[in-house]
């Protein structure tokens, strides 16, 4: 879960990518506001709503939005992990940061340099997942394979590297 942080600290606003492709902002935490983070690249990550199975997007004016097939351009964002522990996300295509904020919000705020909701805490789930059911039906992508928590590689990345002979990468 994503939730993000106002000017007081952390808030109740989780972000969640609705099955109709809308992003918003959820006040408590539940299977719909659940999301994978996947890195794509090297600091650039891919965000896709379990629930919704859209990945979370942005269109040149800062709006955020779920689209169902992943484009690098429009749905990769540079992950920054700040020294408060919160992290953003920035569209490197669009120069701006993913945000929970309102039209308007976006553009009182672009010119000071930040955005209001842009400040994410990931978080794991407070309870188990609700079982998933799709409307549509599910196709192979990026996502298939499942998070290896426990491994010292989760995403797979140096897996599908073959260059690195570390013993803490071996099986």
């Amino acid at each position: 879960h994503l939730p993000t942080s106002g000017p007081h600290g952390p808030s109740s606003c989780f972000l969640r990518i609705r099955a109709d492709g809308a992003v918003d902002c959820a006040r408590g935490q539940s299977a719909h506001s659940l999301v994978e983070i996947r890195a794509v690249a090297l600091r650039k990550v891919a965000i896709k709503g379990v629930h919704s199975a859209l990945y979370l997007c942005m269109e040149g004016d800062g709006r955020m939005l779920g689209l169902p097939q992943f484009s690098p351009e429009d749905c990769a964002f540079e992950e920054e992990i700040r020294p408060d522990g919160y992290n953003v996300y920035r569209s490197q295509k669009h120069q701006l940061p993913v945000s929970l904020s309102s039209a308007r919000q976006r553009q009182l705020f672009k010119a000071r340099g930040f955005l209001p909701l842009s400040h994410f805490l990931p978080m794991l789930p407070s309870s188990p997942a609700e079982p998933v059911h799709r409307e549509r039906p599910s196709e192979p992508d990026a996502f298939s394979s499942p998070l290896e928590t426990d491994s010292m590689d989760p995403f797979g990345i140096a897996n599908n590297l073959r260059l690195v002979k570390s013993p803490s990468f071996q099986e």
